[in-house]
């Protein structure tokens, strides 16, 4: 049986430990995703200005997995690469991994209206709109 293949957006952010948190996430998503496409990393203000600065990117990758599974997926990596509640009480957040989109469905759609994400999916656009 042939699955469909599903085409799926998603959002990556740190600040705390970033730069490495950002190489070790791209690690392990390449685990998973063979065909994964990343944006460049951009440095960030924190949106409610109360923790350090974020370095964010966005990546692009194909998957028969559902939206469950992918997010389910996510939220393990995010704990794998140091994130906790604790921490994000003080505005720590070692890694945020958020799905944009599913296919044609877009997801999170206030951080669509962020300049940092649109600007970051632009520079993978092509490879996500032709994929």
């Amino acid at each position: 049986m042939i699955r469909k293949m599903n085409k799926i957006l998603i959002a990556i952010g740190s600040n705390h430990e970033a730069e490495r948190r950002m190489d070790e996430v791209r690690v392990l998503l390449q685990g998973f995703f063979s065909d994964i496409v990343f944006s460049p990393s951009m440095q960030t203000k924190d949106i409610n200005m109360e923790g350090p600065d974020y370095i964010n990117m966005v990546a692009v990758f194909h998957t028969s997995l559902s939206y469950q599974q992918v997010n389910s997926l996510l939220k393990k990596l995010q704990s794998m690469c140091g994130n906790s509640e604790e921490a994000r009480s003080r505005h720590e957040v070692a890694m945020d991994l958020d799905i944009l989109a599913f296919n044609d469905r877009l997801y999170h759609l206030n951080d669509w209206q962020r300049p940092y994400i649109k600007q970051l999916v632009n520079t993978i656009l092509a490879d996500f709109d032709n994929t």
